[in-house]
């Protein structure tokens, strides 16, 4: 009983692998951020170690129990939650890569048998983040893991070393369907036409929907943003370029997931403005502001629609490039048709 929504194939090959004794030493689990990577992962564990040794987790034994909870004695998990973790807030929020030392406390671990499972299981979040010297640290991990050991990397890519890729089994999570996000969030009470909505944003991120569920304020932020991001389009070009400053700021303040977030909004919106022109309503995401999109989609040509969204795309991949950010945002912010 994986208690999973939707992964199928994903969980099946996992249960094969185990059940058939032809699981891997090393597991890289990647996709979107809030797609379902974390809970594959723990569920994995439990499955590894499940006591009812069917294949799959029973999620009522003890060892299960433990492993959900987070401290059964042969589980580790790291990330860069863990390795801020003690540290003061400016400096957690400085913290943009997973560091050597991370690995080498798994390194240290790695060493010592299972205390009472089978296997012992370490799962490290953000593995996209590794940095230089902690991808060699974690190559050398994967060349050699003693037998008893299962190695589980989650990353939101797989821009990883391709030496350290091609060690792990790999699992791309894709987004759900979007009537099984809405049937999904329906099952938690969520009306009809709230879910229909949610799961449309949601972009068959079923975790991400399910927080915004559960952050009911997070509904209005996103409303408040779109409506500073169309205003652009308004505003005059100084009012732009403090846009721009404002999010150049948060990057360098460790906030680059909020913008990212800010882009993947506005990128968002230009799609819909392509859908709309070009005459598929039917495929948006912004399913509560259809009117608004067909009367902003009349005054402009599908080519100057689809440039601004492969704009939005290029500063994102600046950014993931290091790009500097006040120059990147500004030169996209330059770039909206007024």
């Amino acid at each position: 009983m994986w208690n999973i929504i939707g992964h199928e194939w994903a969980i099946e090959q996992l249960q094969t692998s185990i059940s058939n004794a032809t699981d891997a030493h090393a597991y890289l689990i990647s996709g979107m951020a809030g797609i379902g990577k974390a809970l594959v992962a723990l569920r994995f564990a439990q499955a590894l170690n499940c006591e009812q040794a069917t294949g799959a987790p029973c999620l009522s034994c003890r060892t299960c129990r433990r492993i959900e909870r987070g401290n059964h004695p042969d589980l580790r998990i790291a990330g860069m939650a863990s390795q801020a973790a003690g540290l003061k807030a400016d400096e957690a929020a400085r913290q943009k890569e997973l560091k050597i030392g991370t690995v080498r406390e798994w390194q240290r671990d790695l060493t010592l048998r299972p205390y009472e499972a089978r296997r012992r299981i370490f799962i490290l979040h953000d593995a996209e983040r590794l940095n230089e010297e902690a991808s060699n640290a974690m190559l050398k991990t994967l060349e050699e893991p003693p037998p008893y050991v299962t190695l589980i990397l989650v990353a939101n890519s797989t821009e990883l070393l391709p030496t350290i890729v091609s060690r792990c089994r790999v699992l791309r999570l894709r987004p759900l369907p979007r009537r099984q996000v809405a049937a999904a969030l329906e099952a938690r009470g969520v009306t009809k036409d709230d879910a229909a909505m949610l799961a449309a944003w949601s972009g068959g991120r079923i975790g991400w929907a399910f927080q915004l569920v559960e952050q009911p304020d997070a509904v209005a932020r996103r409303d408040e943003q779109l409506d500073t991001l169309l205003n652009l389009q308004g505003s005059s070009l100084s009012a732009g370029m403090r846009w721009a400053e404002q999010r150049a700021k948060e990057y360098r303040s460790g906030e680059q997931e909020t913008v990212f977030a800010w882009l993947e909004l506005w990128q968002g919106w230009w799609r819909d403005m392509l859908l709309t022109a070009a005459g598929c309503p039917e495929g948006i995401v912004n399913t509560d502001r259809r009117d608004q999109l067909a009367q902003l989609a009349k005054g402009q040509s599908l080519a100057q629609i689809h440039a601004m969204a492969t704009r939005i795309g290029q500063a994102a991949q600046h950014l993931r490039e290091n790009g500097n950010p006040q120059l990147v945002l500004e030169h996209v912010v330059l770039q909206v048709p007024r």
